[in-house]
């Protein structure tokens, strides 16, 4: 019996052995299971031989005590367990901020709501962000099987990252079905609009205008051609096509985008009402204009506000030495407020051979147009360079900083959806080309503009609408006498009665 109450007792020892190889796994050759129902069994045996002693020590009021203590401690353990467990499969957070701060907009909730499958949002990282998955987290609380964010290593999962087109640390995804989104912020505003963009049914459409000597968007070897434009393009989950009007009079309904990319030769007088009509029934218009060309828009641009200069831009301060080019393509670092440029600040764009723009006035129009970027200050448009040298000169010129590019817009009144193609016309102007052709596009900024303007126009960055909010000052502005006041209540006052009151208790007991 005594050999037996000893074998027993290695049965504690022997649960706490599976538990840690259950923990670490495979650090025996023995099934886990066999360890732990023995160590359960010889336990067991154990509270057997030793009945009379469990008795004898539960007659004792410090055991009754000791009991209770552990059993109120379980009880408290497994209810924070429950607590836990609830608040890991239901998320939920209060926010108390009046400004709602750290909640979801209700655009962005609508769009979770609304979802018809589970979206993936993949951080390519070593590390979780933190700031992430608070963000994730809040996504999640609104449907959790419509979210499924990951954190994956590029460099433990290489073909996730290939597949993704990853080629740098902190890059965000969001992918659904076949699609996919690269996010530049992963903020709400960013990550809800390429959820959108995944999400939608149908891809739109970007027309390139040719028949004018534009540059040929399957061209990936000529300079001058727009091949890397188009795969931007498409790599933003748009379908991007070619359009010639002279042979087909007519814009195409799933027109989303018309980008006339440095035509050289002016349209034909039948194409120019086709682009007049797809405008004002809320149709975009991308006009990339180069110097000493013309595309016959000249009373167009007029009804839309804005007009071409008969110039080129020339900038003398020599930052574009840095970049390799001369005078004549000036550098851009000043970008006015606008949806096109917000993510561009403190960032360079350059235009090889530029020509200016300008708003002008037209009382008749319903447009507005409004500048998006100027050249440098110690720029100007140089309107003679037959010279074979570039001065500015007074009266002649176009005194620098100028406008290298406009937008324009007019709200679309009316309910006829078959004439109507959008709730607002829009026009975008660059007095250049080059920038955003094969031999640029890659260079600095160029690419996230043209990109960015593309967007614009195809009005999804108005899809959601998730303004920042901001927080409010809650400071409070004291004056000598309440300081003076709050120091002698607070750090005097109130600690010094307590001391007194300690030292009276202590006397009056003794």
């Amino acid at each position: 019996m005594k050999f037996l109450k000893n074998i027993a007792s290695f049965g504690p020892a022997m649960i706490i052995a599976g538990y840690v190889y259950y923990s670490i796994q495979n650090v025996w050759n023995l099934p886990v299971q066999i360890v732990l129902y023995a160590g359960i069994a010889l336990t067991a045996l154990l509270l057997f031989f030793s009945l009379d002693k469990i008795k004898s020590a539960f007659r004792r009021r410090s055991t009754q005590y000791g009991t209770n203590s552990v059993v109120m401690i379980l009880i408290v353990v497994g209810i924070l367990g429950m607590i836990n467990f609830l608040g890991k499969k239901h998320h939920k957070r209060v926010d108390l901020t009046s400004a709602k701060l750290y909640s979801l907009s209700d655009q962005s909730r609508k769009v979770v709501q609304g979802l018809k499958g589970a979206v993936k949002i993949l951080y390519f990282d070593r590390e979780p962000s933190q700031s992430l998955n608070d963000l994730m987290a809040e996504y999640k609380g609104v449907d959790s099987s419509k979210i499924d964010f990951k954190t994956i290593d590029p460099q433990k999962d290489p073909a996730q990252a290939k597949q993704h087109g990853i080629t740098r640390f902190k890059e965000t995804v969001v992918a659904y079905g076949s699609k996919s989104e690269k996010v530049e912020t992963p903020q709400e505003e960013s990550i809800t609009n390429a959820i959108l963009k995944v999400t939608r049914e149908k891809n739109k459409v970007v027309y390139f205008l040719e028949g004018h000597k534009e540059g040929d968007i399957n061209d990936n070897q000529e300079a001058k051609g727009f091949a890397v434009a188009k795969k931007a393009i498409e790599s933003q989950n748009y379908e991007v096509k070619s359009i010639n009007l002279g042979q087909n009079p007519a814009i195409p309904d799933d027109c989303s985008v018309l980008v006339m990319a440095g035509p050289q030769v002016a349209l034909l007088p039948t194409e120019v009402p086709l682009i007049d009509k797809f405008v004002d029934a809320g149709g975009k218009v991308m006009l990339l204009q180069d110097p000493d060309t013309t595309a016959g828009l000249d009373e167009l641009l007029k009804k839309w506000k804005i007009a071409l200069e008969n110039n080129v831009v020339v900038d003398s301060s020599g930052i574009g030495q840095l970049l390799g080019m001369g005078p004549a393509a000036p550098l851009v670092t000043g970008y006015e407020s606008h949806s096109i440029t917000k993510d561009l600040t403190r960032s360079m764009t350059f235009f090889p051979l530029a020509r200016s723009v300008k708003t002008v006035e037209n009382a008749g129009s319903a447009f507005n147009s409004s500048i998006l970027f100027k050249s440098s200050e110690p720029s100007w448009g140089e309107t003679n360079l037959k010279s074979g040298s570039a001065r500015y000169d007074e009266g002649a010129d176009v005194k620098g900083p100028v406008s290298l590019g406009i937008v324009s817009t007019m709200t679309v009144a009316g309910d006829d959806k078959e004439k109507k193609r959008g709730k607002e016309a829009r026009v975008v102007l660059v007095g250049d080309s080059d920038f955003a052709s094969n031999a640029y596009f890659q260079q600095q900024r160029n690419g996230d503009l043209f990109l960015n303007a593309v967007s614009w126009l195809a009005e999804d960055e108005d899809l959601i609408s998730v303004r920042p909010r901001n927080q409010e000052n809650r400071s409070i502005q004291l004056t000598r006498a309440s300081s003076s006041v709050l120091f002698w209540v607070t750090l005097v006052l109130l600690p010094g009665s307590a001391l007194v009151s300690g030292i009276l208790v202590w006397l009056r007991r003794r």
